[in-house]
Formats: C-alpha cells, structure tokens, sequence
C-alpha cells in the first residue's frame, strides 16, 4: 500500500461522521423523554426504563438478524457499504416518523415501537460506519479516527437534550433559574410548593377548555388536583405562619411535599388531553426523520468507497477448525463486559431524572432537567475529545499540552449550548474538578487498554460511592454526573482487549460484542425496579431514598469493570500476546 492510501480520507470520513452524531443526538433524547412520559402515562421508574430497553435492546435483534443473513451472504460485500447504510439510515426515519401517529394515539407502546425501529436503523449503521470508519486510511490511525468519531457522537449527545428540551419546554428563564440563591431554606420549599401549585392550576385551566373527554373523567381529574392544591394551599399557609423553621421543620415541609407530588403523579388524566400534551413531541421526532433521509441521499451520492478486503478478511476457517467462543476466555469476558458498560453509561443518566426529582436531591422537575443530562453526555464528549488528539501527526508536547486544554474546550461548548438554551448553569463551574482529575488519571492510563479500563474502573466505584455518601447533595449530583468521564473511553479499551489475538475471527468476535449493547436495555431496567421501592417503602433504606440507593448497581458495574481490565490482560499474556496500545475505536 502505498503513502497515498494511507492518508485518511478526511472528505470521506467528514461525511460518515453525521451519522455518528445522530447516533447520540437520538440516544441523549432518550432521557428528556423517560420523565415526560412518565408524567404522561402514569409510569413506575422501572416502567419508564423500557424507553432504554426499547431503543437498546433493538442493537441487539438488529445486530443477530444481520449475523445471521451473512452466514448466507456478505451483505456488505454484495450491496456495498453505502447503499447499507443508507437503508439503515430509512429505516430509523421510519422509526422517527412513527413518533407522529404515537403521539396522536397516545399510546405508550406505540413510543416503544417507533423507538425500537429507529434502534433497528442503528444497528444497521453501526455495524457499517464502525469499520468503515476504521478503513479509510491507515490501521494505524484507523482506532483514533474511530474515537474522533465517537467524539461528533458525543457531540451529537451533548446538542440533543438542549434542542430536544427547547421544544418539548421551551426556553429557560435565568431569572427563575437564580431566584432561589438568596432565600433562606424555609423560602426555597415555599417556591418550590408555589411551582407544584402552579402546575397544578394550569392543568386545570386547560382541563376545563377540553371539549374532547367525557366530562365525568374530567370532572373527577380535575377534583384531584384541586384537592392536591388545597393539601398544598394548607401547607403554604403553615410555611408563612413559621418564617425562622428549623431545619427539621424544613425537612418535614419537604416530606409533605413528596408525598403530594407523588400523589399528582399517580393521576391519571384523560386520553384527549394526554393526546393534546404529547404534540410536542411530534415536531422534533419529524425534524429527525427528515434530517434521516436527507443524509441517506447524500451518503448514496457521496464520494465514500467501499473498502477493499483486507487479506486477513479473505481467510476462511479450515475444516473441523470452527470458530468456538468459549476458545477466548478475552471475548466471552468481554462480551459481558461490554453489556455492562453499555447498561451502567445509560443506566447511570435513564435514572439521574428520578434521583434529581426526590427531595434529597432538590426536587427539580422535568423542564429543568435537560441541563443535567447535557452535561451527562458531554461528560463522554470531553473523555472522547481527549482521547481523539491522537489521531492528529503533532508532537508529544503539543499532543501534552492539547491533553489539557481540549477537554475544557468540550466544557467550554457544553457551558455555551446551556446558556444559549437560557438556562443558567453557574453552578456547573465547580465540575472542572472532575475534569482535572479526569485528565490526570487518563495520563496515568497512557496508552495501555488493560491499565486505563482498570484505573476509570476504580475511578467509577470511587464516585459512585462518594455520590451515595457525601453529605451535600448540590455536589454529590455531580460525582453520579462524573461516571460519564470515566465511562468514556472504556469502549475501546473494552473492545480491544476483547478481539485480541482473534485473528481472522475478529470479525465474528466484533459482531458477537455489538450485540451486547443489549446491557443498555437491560441493566437500567434492574435500578429501575430498585427506584420503585420508594413508593411502598418511603422511609427509604439506611437514611436515603431508595431511589438514592440505586446507585449501587453502577457500583457493582464498575466493579466489574475494573476486573476486566486486570485480569485480561494477564490473560493474554498467557497467549503471548503483549497488550501497549489501544488499537481500536469509540462507541
């Protein structure tokens, strides 16, 4: 090969990127989603979780039919990369333009459904833009253009939330973000039983312009709330009668109000007006699917070749020599430890909205939720952003000193998009904490898959950990938030230990590991039912919620993780394979 073809083809790689950044536009909307549809449709956390389950656990039916139709024929090979991923691309536009006639019916499985199919879409693009990406130009660069590529991903996780929450909620409002910054505690619970009043009041206002339900169901909703008004009239009434409460008195006036506000969310209100709620949904989901077809006319008449086969790729199996799982202690291992890592980084921010939503944690409602999740996915920009300055030629002290100035470029955008949303988040300054030591550990790491997915795996039970136990919750939110930094670049250290002394199965073994981005679905499902323990039990478990406590299944994740890291490569050491450089991509 000659020094030609081992220049990336950065016109051709620019192209494949968008579709990386649908990939986490569409998967970061997922979380402004879980808490509008569980206000909606009257939903249990666990319940709420299947939105996770659903999108995800289409990688893994997506990722089985297409292993199962190339044992027959190369697909790739026979209709070409280009005109497959255009048809993944149609089929998620599909999936996005269902989102209409969901919202018109209201149906909660019909949201499911649109969603699976538009996961179906990506598990198509998925297995194409991967090695794609990998092929256009050098193997040496072909893992960094990977991880530069899942850094646009993460861009693309960072941008949705903000625009998707815009038009679910509109702008924010800076004046009320900062309202509550010099009240004492006792004014701060009043505001916040005004904000719950006033939501109330105002589906009572539109209830009684609905001329669509049957006005018994309305009446009966709207003596619901009116009485869930009149609990916190009574309440507001007490709070202004004790203006100097202790901080126990403050405690109980909180209390209360989670009980009431659990109580608004067990209403169920009529189907017209649920119907009337969710058009808002419908707007963004057309805008994708549009922006889906656009991009696959425009890949179509691209300038994107079809790699040639590598000779490795060429190789078939010998006789009686069969591929056998069980034969790489590296890949089943991994198989599992990529389920893992997949479920504890959505897992992690599916619940955050519930966590964020109990008392502990300030009772922020919906509208005020998509700040959180933006700097959640932008955790995984700023990890992805660092680990992608290898793929440019430049020195090691220019690559040194880029090290630390890039992530907090990514920071810089995520502070930026939040503030152009109108949302004030002042408060987010003190994450460069976290950063910073982000930075360090990913020095500490180097270059060594085995060593970094050790060290982020520490890294994760640490902060999970201090997130359960830290004393202020204005900063124990932003230790859960930090899992996104450490769950970072945990994929291709993962994946490349994983495929490690495959050979000519590699491909096989990477089609085995896309399939566990099945843990996605599965794994937030399981601290979704640990949240729900807080509805028959609300005294909570060892004085939190146990919506709070769910946190340790992120814990036991990372745990695991860390094994990986550990043990693989002494695994392969055994092989005569010496693990020095990461040698794959980013999902």
């Amino acid at each position: 090969m000659d020094a030609n073809q081992q220049q990336t083809k950065w016109s051709q790689f620019l192209s494949l990127i968008v579709v990386f950044f649908f990939w986490g536009f569409v998967a970061a909307s997922n979380d402004i989603l879980i808490p509008v549809f569980k206000k909606w449709f009257v939903l249990s956390q666990v319940q709420s979780q299947l939105v996770a389950w659903a999108f995800y656990v289409a990688y893994f039916v997506g990722s089985v039919i297409f292993f199962l139709i190339s044992l027959k024929s190369d697909i790739l090979q026979k209709f070409g990369y280009k005109k497959t991923l255009a048809v993944g691309l149609g089929l998620s536009s599909l999936g996005a333009f269902l989102f209409v006639p969901a919202a018109s019916a209201a149906n909660f499985w019909f949201f499911l459904t649109a969603l699976f199919i538009v996961g179906l879409g990506f598990s198509v693009q998925q297995i194409v833009a991967n090695p794609l990406a990998i092929k256009m130009g050098s193997p040496k660069t072909g893992a960094h253009r990977l991880t530069l590529a899942g850094g646009i991903n993460s861009l693309g996780t960072t941008i949705g939330p903000i625009l998707v929450g815009i038009a679910l909620f509109g702008m924010g409002n800076k004046e009320e973000s900062t309202k509550n910054d010099n009240l004492s505690k006792i004014e701060i619970v009043k505001n916040e039983y005004i904000t719950h009043k006033n939501e109330l009041s105002t589906n009572i206002t539109e209830l009684r312009k609905d001329t669509q339900d049957d006005p018994a169901s309305i009446n009966e909703t709207i003596t619901k709330l009116q009485q869930n008004i009149s609990e916190l009239d009574n309440q507001i009434v007490s709070i202004d009668q004790n203006p100097s409460a202790k901080d126990s008195q403050v405690d109980l006036y909180s209390s209360k109000l989670s009980e009431i506000k659990q109580k608004s969310t067990n209403i169920s209100y009529p189907l017209a007006f649920v119907k009337e709620n969710l058009k808002m949904v419908k707007i963004p989901f057309i805008v994708l699917g549009v922006a889906f077809i656009f991009v696959a006319i425009f890949m179509l008449f691209s300038k994107i070749e079809d790699p040639a086969k590598d000779e490795e790729e060429v190789k078939t199996d010998e006789p009686g020599g069969k591929f056998n799982i069980f034969n790489y202690p590296q890949l089943y291992l991994g198989m599992l430890a990529i389920f893992i890592y997949v479920g504890v980084e959505v897992s992690i921010i599916s619940n955050l909205p519930a966590l964020l939503h109990t008392k502990e944690f300030g009772g922020i409602l919906e509208h005020n939720i998509a700040p959180f999740v933006s700097l959640y996915w932008g955790s995984l920009m700023i990890g992805r952003w660092n680990g992608s300055i290898n793929v440019f030629n430049i020195s090691k002290a220019t690559n040194m000193i880029l090290k630390f100035i890039v992530p907090f470029i990514a920071f810089g955008i995520i502070i930026v998009a939040n503030e152009l949303s109108g949302k004030d988040v002042s408060s987010f300054y003190i994450y460069a904490i976290w950063i910073v030591a982000f930075i360090i550990m990913s020095f500490i790491g180097g270059k060594n898959p085995g060593r970094t997915l050790m060290i982020f795996g520490v890294a994760g039970i640490l902060m999970m950990l201090l997130g359960l136990v830290y004393p202020d919750k204005e900063i124990a939110k932003y230790f859960f938030i930090s899992g996104g930094l450490f769950c970072s670049i945990m994929w291709p250290s993962i994946f490349d230990l994983a495929i490690a002394g495959l050979g000519k199965n590699t491909g096989k073994g990477s089609s085995f590991l896309v399939m566990m981005i099945l843990g996605g679905g599965i794994i937030p499902l399981i601290q979704g039912w640990i949240c729900d323990f807080d509805k028959s039990s609300p005294e909570g478990i060892m004085g939190i919620t146990w919506t709070h406590f769910s946190y340790v299944i992120p814990i036991l994740c990372f745990v695991y993780l860390a094994f990986y890291g550990f043990v693989t490569p002494r695994i392969l050491k055994k092989q005569g394979i010496e693990m020095e450089e990461s040698t794959s991509g980013g999902h």
